[in-house]
């Protein structure tokens, strides 16, 4: 399922305003710009246009493990749920980096194999390379 144009194209201006934010120390900046985005990703969920794309990037800029965590959760369910392998693959990966920041290890390699086999089914060899490093650098 394709990213509708006009979602991917605010999330991506949160986003670029969020990193700006952050290079330039604005936290409050930050805060703000975070909490517009998890607003934008409810309010498409309501109106029916919810897409793995909208909760994996606020997963990405939640600084927070356990609340990001989350927010991958429900990307994946949705990404299973649409066949986004290339998206599943890359949201394990992250919930794989996230469980290890916390401290579950077993858990975030498990999601690691889990990115590797979904990874396997496309064609993105960034992604696979990524994925590959990871489950030799956490093994």
């Amino acid at each position: 399922m394709e990213i509708p144009q006009d979602v991917y194209e605010h999330v991506l201006g949160v986003a670029v305003e969020m990193a700006n934010a952050s290079t330039h120390g604005d936290t409050r900046s930050q805060w703000r710009l975070h909490d517009e985005l998890r607003q934008y990703c409810n309010a498409m969920a309501v109106e029916g246009r919810d897409h793995p794309f909208l909760w994996e990037t606020l997963g990405d800029f939640t600084s927070d493990s356990g609340v990001a965590i989350g927010y991958y959760e429900r990307a994946l369910k949705q990404a299973r749920q649409l066949g986004v392998i290339e998206g599943e693959a890359s949201i394990c990966l992250e919930l794989a980096r996230r469980h290890i920041d916390q401290g579950e290890t077993e858990r975030g390699y498990e999601f690691a194999l889990r990115a590797d086999e979904a990874a396997r089914q496309t064609d993105d060899l960034d992604l696979r390379r990524e994925i590959s490093q990871f489950l030799l650098e956490n093994s």
